[in-house]
């Protein structure tokens, strides 16, 4: 009976955690260190129509990286949606570090994402993920969000 107190007590910290970051880790692939996005302060974020979303993701290299590139996958209920970034040349975005990234480097990358006035009012996930030139992710992370007004 102990052992389901610890699970349920350590089950409700973790939930509380998450709760309070600004992303959800991913299933599989390196978390970030930390997201910041501008105007969401608890989860789902609001994504007003008509503007962009910028966020500043800080990470380190789990590999020797000469490129990156942003896989950007949007789930709505059941379904996945690629979303192609207007920048496909994630080190451009990069506000710190730079290309190539040694193993362990910590970087800071700034996604500009933008949420045109013909999207409809719904709640999604965003997963983001920076890959190398192998396809291998850097970084990865979701962030549960609604289109609004």
């Amino acid at each position: 009976m102990a052992i389901l107190t610890y699970v349920y007590v350590f089950a409700v910290l973790f939930i509380a955690d998450s709760m309070q970051s600004s992303y959800v880790p991913c299933n599989a692939g390196p978390s970030p260190v930390s997201v910041e996005i501008l105007g969401c302060s608890s989860l789902p974020c609001n994504l007003v129509r008509g503007t962009n979303v910028q966020a500043d993701v800080v990470f380190h290299a789990v590999e020797n990286a000469k490129s990156l590139k942003p896989v950007v996958d949007v789930q709505l209920g059941g379904g996945h949606v690629p979303y192609p970034l207007p920048e496909q040349n994630a080190c451009k975005g990069l506000v710190n570090g730079q290309c190539p990234l040694q193993k362990g480097q910590s970087a800071t990358y700034r996604l500009k994402m933008p949420v045109e006035k013909s999207y409809p009012r719904i709640s999604l996930t965003i997963q983001l993920s920076l890959v190398d030139e192998q396809n291998k992710p850097q970084v990865c992370f979701k962030i549960p969000a609604k289109v609004v007004d």
